[in-house]
């Protein structure tokens, strides 16, 4: 990556991090040893759950200290110019980075700073609308504080929210993670709901631009006999017989978060906070909390049967929790649950695919292939608790 400025800070990439060429040695091992936590809380999905017995959870402790040691040693010997390992050149100092979509998050545990370095290929227009939407979502009390920003220069700074992983939120025990959902989560989402005016929209007009995005994207310009472009072309047939059948009725899009799940929610002294803002924006009103509940199949935590019991739990108590402060929406909501539903797979997958378009990075196809056979499974689970329910 290149920047505007002179670069001046090369980051060498052991594991899923970038950690500063330029920091001492003792700082380096300050991090790998004793701020693991923050490491694991910037990406909780590499937090491997293991049994509490003693003897395997010294075995695992001693992996992770040779695992740390190890990278130590790889750093010392980039330094000495023995390897070659992935580097960047970014223009700002902190102690560790990652890759994000469209650049870099570079962390300074010091200065209690996140700073976002864009890609020189991002359009400042898109960066203009990303930052114009972190300074709206800051006057939300859950969200990190927009700090300073330079379009011409690509970057922004915010908080560092210095946190714990919520494992109430990640937990395969169904009673907890619901009480976690309904004590911290659910408010959240219908904070998010009231925070901007709903849009009231035409569902064949909404479900046809939505369409269009699909039709649109690199995975339906594949090969047509490709595993992949099958699996996506007969979502596409799925979803317009299903929604075209529905007509003319209207539905409420209202501001979502985009990437609503316990990997981005964090514990504060505080309270919960949210992180990972850059996908927000108007969808379908049960976006954010189809994607909370979904996250726990594609993250390959929970089986579809679990999660189907738990949204069939957990969904009625959230609308009716958010009828007491929007009772002529969510009266629409109950009357139509499906077709927010599909709404919502379908809006999953056009994020998917949008962010395919400037991200050459990640597989973004297996990933959308992902997402649809976890729909296609949740689908089919819940067509058959509906016959046994019915023959019962």
């Amino acid at each position: 990556m290149k920047s505007d400025v002179s670069p001046q800070y090369k980051y060498v990439k052991l594991d899923c991090y970038y950690f500063c060429f330029q920091q001492s040695l003792a700082v380096l091992a300050w991090i790998l040893f004793f701020k693991r936590e923050d490491l694991i809380t910037i990406q909780p999905w590499l937090k491997k759950d293991f049994p509490r017995w003693k003897t395997v959870y010294f075995r695992h402790q001693w992996k992770i200290f040779k695992r740390n040691l190890t990278n130590l040693v790889f750093f010392v010997q980039c330094r000495l110019g023995f390897r070659n390992l992935d580097t960047v050149y970014l223009p700002v100092y902190g102690h560790f980075g990652i890759y994000v979509h469209k650049g870099y998050k570079i962390f300074n545990l010091w200065s209690g700073i996140v700073t976002k370095i864009f890609d020189t290929d991002v359009n400042k227009s898109i960066i203009l609308n990303e930052i114009e939407q972190l300074k709206k979502v800051s006057q939300i009390d859950f969200v990190p504080t927009l700090k300073r920003w330079d379009i011409n220069q690509r970057w922004s700074e915010e908080d560092y929210i210095r946190s714990s992983i919520p494992f109430s939120h990640r937990a395969a025990d169904s009673v907890t993670f619901l009480n976690a959902f309904n004590k911290e989560a659910s408010p959240c989402i219908n904070s998010l709901i009231l925070f901007q005016p709903q849009e009231t929209k035409n569902l064949a007009v909404y479900f046809r631009k939505l369409i269009e995005v699909l039709e649109s994207s690199k995975l339906s310009k594949k090969s047509p006999d490709s595993k992949e472009s099958i699996i996506f072309r007969d979502f596409i047939h799925f979803m317009v017989k299903e929604l075209d059948a529905e007509g003319d009725l209207p539905v409420h899009l209202v501001f979502t978060h985009g990437d609503f799940c316990p990997a981005n929610l964090l514990n504060t002294k505080n309270g919960l906070r949210i992180v990972d803002w850059e996908t927000a924006k108007h969808r379908s009103l049960l976006f954010d909390f189809y994607s909370y509940f979904f996250y726990r199949i594609t993250s390959g935590k929970l089986s579809v049967n679990k999660v189907v019991s738990e949204i069939n739990e957990a969904l009625p108590n959230f609308l009716s929790e958010l009828s007491l402060r929007v009772p002529d929406i969510t009266k629409n909501i109950f009357d139509f649950v499906k077709v927010y539903r599909f709404l919502f797979y379908v809006e999953y997958v056009c994020k998917l695919v949008e962010r395919d378009l400037t991200d050459n990075r990640l597989n973004m196809t297996h990933y959308i292939c992902l997402n649809i056979d976890a729909f296609n499974q949740y689908e089919s689970t819940l067509r058959t608790q509906i016959t046994e329910i019915k023959n019962d």
